[in-house]
């Protein structure tokens, strides 16, 4: 690969990138799951309706309307066919692997970027979600693009980067609102990074400010309008009430959980008979609550905000609890991922390739777990040596601290870390080729930019 032309090496990175959308993306028959369903029937209301009529479906889905929107772009021009949304999302795919490869070009190095870009490219943890009508493409897609827009607007101080961060920025918290307060991290690095030159840095932060402002601000009008609420802080108080309610339902049962989501509930049910993975997944009756209070009659912010009162009550009055469910959730967090099946739950269900023995369902579980478990040492080892050169790992290290902090505080699965996969992958291959250059007999060692 390194004898390939710039040029060449972008063209096959593409090809691989769509053959591996193709290859994990398309086989599975149903588009359609959970979330899914919800985004394709606020797409379909935005064709009837219009964007900012109001709507059931549209109030349900405040906090994230930015990938139905981009649906029904899709729905208006080629109409309503999933196989087309499936083959943009494979396109969106190979170029985030462009995209990767371009970063680690002007960060790190020629090899870094080439490897880093190709596993990208191969990630079936990614390139399998192509195949679903889930924001796993287009969101991971705008939070890398962010990320390249703030190393540039870092490097350059020109004020379109900072327009650019500040409209991306803006898209990803309209598509996913877990990632608005990354806007403290992004002003204080920025503030870090430039403690030498805080009179010239003010007036770019500003720029990136208005430019955010203005992005979100026909929704965040549209939503108040229609609704009373915006799309940012909706529904904080019902996911820290559903939290609370987890934490208190596995309590007698934390060493469960825990094993559950280190090793998978192959093992966990094999283990500990009365073993219920429910239990640290949902609070379905802090959501069955809120939804009673607002079908009653009572204001959804009233509705959020008595259920956030009593959430951050539970969590001053029992820390300890508090921590044990954010570990469980930062297991789920990293759990590894296989094409069209939860890790944590491969083999768990009775029945599941009754012809093979329990002794090599658990074989093919661990060995998974333990590739990953190596893959993470790579990972561990870039960030310990290479975190002192603040000013090319900042926005890398402080996107995988952020997403791993939020979910592991509020709600967790494996398919929401997607959006960091790119950026463990480009620590994999900085942590790998170095151990390779310093052990490995006339390895040779390319100079960083």
């Amino acid at each position: 690969m390194m004898r390939l032309s710039k040029k060449k090496f972008i063209l096959v990175l593409i090809l691989l990138a769509i053959a591996s959308g193709v290859i994990w993306g398309l086989p599975f028959d149903n588009p359609l799951k959970t979330d899914g369903i919800d985004f394709d029937n606020v797409a379909m209301s935005i064709l009837e309706n219009g964007f900012f009529y109001k709507s059931e479906f549209m109030n349900a889905m405040i906090e994230r309307t930015f990938y139905p929107l981009f649906l029904a772009g899709v729905y208006k021009v080629f109409g309503h066919h999933l196989i087309v949304v499936c083959i943009i999302q494979i396109f969106i795919f190979a170029g985030l692997a462009v995209l990767v490869y371009k970063l680690c070009q002007r960060l790190f190095s020629e090899r870094v970027a080439r490897l880093a870009s190709i596993i990208t490219a191969l990630c079936y943890s990614i390139a399998s979600f192509t195949g679903y009508i889930y924001r796993e493409i287009f969101f991971p897609t705008l939070i890398f693009l962010m990320v390249y827009f703030l190393y540039r607007a870092q490097k350059e101080k020109k004020a379109v980067w900072f327009v650019a961060s500040g409209m991306v920025f803006g898209a990803a918290s309209l598509t996913n609102s877990i990632i608005q307060f990354f806007i403290i991290f992004i002003i204080a690095n920025f503030l870090f990074l430039e403690r030498k030159n805080i009179k010239e840095i003010l007036p770019k932060l500003a720029v990136f400010l208005l430019a955010f402002a203005i992005f979100v601000s026909p929704w965040v009008i549209g939503n108040y309008i229609n609704y009373g609420r915006t799309p940012f802080l909706s529904k904080s108080g019902v996911l820290l009430a559903m939290r609370a309610e987890k934490m208190h339902d596995i309590q007698g049962k934390v060493i469960q959980h825990i094993i559950a989501n280190t090793t998978g509930d192959f093992f966990a049910q094999k283990m500990f008979p009365n073993y219920d993975p429910i239990e640290a997944r949902f609070g379905w009756d802090s959501w069955n609550e809120w939804e009673a209070m607002v079908d009653g009659g009572t204001d959804p912010r009233e509705a959020d905000r008595i259920l956030n009162e009593r959430g951050v009550k539970e969590f001053i009055k029992h820390p300890i609890m508090f921590a044990e469910m954010s570990l469980i959730d930062f297991l789920k967090f990293n759990t590894p991922m296989v094409p069209d099946v939860r890790m944590q739950h491969m083999f768990a269900v009775p029945g599941t390739y009754p012809n093979l023995p329990d002794f090599v369902k658990g074989s093919i579980i661990l060995f998974i777990r333990f590739v990953y478990l190596v893959l993470g040492a790579f990972i561990i080892y870039a960030v310990v040596k290479y975190i002192r050169h603040w000013q090319k790992m900042s926005w890398i290290i402080l996107i995988i601290f952020y997403f791993n902090l939020a979910f592991s505080n509020l709600h967790a699965l494996a398919r929401y870390s997607v959006p960091v996969y790119p950026f463990y992958i480009i620590l994999f291959a900085l942590g790998f080729l170095a151990l390779w250059d310093r052990y490995i007999p006339g390895a040779k060692t390319e100079k960083k930019k």
